[in-house]
């Protein structure tokens, strides 16, 4: 079993790599090597020209502003190497480049393109590549522009209550700047809240929308007073939530993906995509603009709709062009994709005002006589969704392998209204299945205004 996940592993590696040329994969160590280097083309020191180098496996290979690459294999038959990718002596990601093909690298905030590499031959004796490499004016940017003029500037004061955030950013050179209070036990209250929920309910919640119209007005009001028309508010606001610093969700949150409400990340001071994008989104939402969410393998971003006055990469939904805007970097235009996720399928998550959402939990105990084999569950049945929930059922069944039979079944009374973020308890006693029998349970829920919901056990014998 083992070696059939790694050959699937590299089957799914290969169809990457002959995609898009380049995979990178997240990891982080303090490897070092011998710096055994053969230049044709020793001089660096001049961007946008292109250099030649000859390297062997584990040599290092020194570029420029504290930027290196090591070769950690190469890989004749599969005609790959594999890069270290370096910045002041400490790896922060490694890239697979076919022979042949060429990569991108950007500098370890995913600001930059600050060089590109291509693999012109690995030898035959895959002791050697040939590589060409281009530096980028933008390799130098760390040194050349202040951080302050890449991102925000978060102070933060906190009180016995509260705390107090005053973000400033720049702007086509102009510097903008609003404060926000935030209760610390609204935070806490928050950090309770169920995640699992369709992005639109992160964007379109009620809770914080006295807060988003907050910052939206002040927004408008600084484009104002900077003389900026009203078509240009949308950006002020764009370079704002792009200029948030990147916080991935397991440094503040212990989870890989735990997409949080406006309220959490402009409370963190930042977040990752999804958090981001969930942001933006709730704040042109509120500025009138149609907006969706962009799921792509990995990441998020926003859709904003525009007309063919626009250009760029667009997805199309119910007739609409959305416009891919990226987040959590500054100097992304509308339109603008990064060019790894060219092509990528795409979900779209459309976002409405208010609607509600159920979601089911379950847990089940059972006793066993000669004859069946009985069934407890307790249920809980909460509403994630931004709207009360009207005439709510609940139905349990133990279900038979033939679709659209059951064992047993019961269905709860009517409950006239299920509140926004409320939760309750149904228990369920004694439902049986013949003993011997196969039977999963199998439990929905649903409201004459809300979809749906439909939750399984494994199958297991009576």
């Amino acid at each position: 079993m083992h070696s059939k996940k790694l050959l699937v592993m590299f089957v799914l590696s290969m169809l990457i790599l002959l995609l898009s040329g380049c995979v990178e994969e997240e990891q982080y160590s303090n490897e070092t090597g011998t710096t055994d280097v053969y230049l044709a083309d020793g001089d660096i020191s001049q961007a946008n020209e292109a250099h030649n180098a000859t390297l062997k496996k584990t040599a290092v290979l020194d570029l420029d502003n504290g930027y290196s690459l090591k070769v950690l294999e190469i890989n004749r038959k599969d005609e790959i190497i594999r890069l270290s990718l370096r910045k002041d002596g400490q790896e922060y990601a490694t890239k697979v480049i076919s022979q042949g093909q060429s990569c991108d690298v950007r500098d370890p905030d995913n600001r930059n393109v600050v060089y590109s590499v291509h693999v012109d031959k690995i030898q035959d004796n895959s002791f050697l590549v040939d590589l060409t490499y281009t530096l980028r004016p933008e390799i130098s940017l760390e040194a050349s522009i202040p951080p302050s003029a890449l991102e925000v500037k978060s102070d933060l004061k906190i009180g016995t209550d509260t705390i107090t955030r005053t973000y400033i950013w720049n702007y086509d050179n102009k510097e903008f700047e609003i404060q926000c209070d935030y209760y610390i036990d609204v935070y806490k209250a928050y950090s309770q809240r169920s995640r699992v929920r369709n992005y639109g309910q992160f964007v379109s919640d009620p809770y914080d929308d006295e807060l988003i119209s907050q910052i939206t007005t002040q927004m408008e009001s600084l484009a104002w007073d900077a003389n900026y028309r009203s078509d240009e508010i949308p950006y002020v606001t764009m370079a704002f939530v792009q200029s948030l610093p990147y916080i991935s969700d397991s440094v503040s949150s212990g989870y890989d993906e735990y997409p949080r409400f406006p309220f959490e990340t402009l409370y963190n001071g930042g977040g990752d995509c999804e958090d981001s994008s969930i942001l933006l989104a709730s704040l042109l939402y509120d500025m009138g603009y149609g907006v969706v969410l962009i799921e792509l393998p990995g990441h998020m971003a926003v859709g904003v709709r525009g007309d063919d006055a626009l250009y760029g990469n667009y997805y199309e939904y119910e007739g609409d062009k959305y416009f891919y805007l990226e987040t959590t970097n500054s100097g992304w235009a509308v339109g603008e994709i990064p060019e790894q996720f060219l092509g990528a399928e795409a979900i779209l998550h459309p976002i409405y005002s208010a609607y509600p959402e159920l979601n089911i939990e379950f847990t089940g105990s059972g006793l066993k006589d000669s004859s069946f084999n009985y069934v407890n569950l307790d249920i809980t049945l909460e509403n994630v969704g931004s709207a009360k929930a009207e005439d709510v059922v609940i139905y349990a069944a133990l279900e038979t392998k033939s679709e659209g039979l059951v064992w047993d079944q019961l269905k709860s009374d009517v409950i006239p209204i299920l509140e926004a973020e409320e939760r309750i308890s149904y228990t369920v006693s004694n439902l049986k299945a013949p003993a011997g029998e196969r039977y999963r349970v199998g439990i929905k829920a649903w409201g004459s205004n809300a979809d749906p919901v439909y939750v399984y056990s494994d199958w297991t014998t009576a």
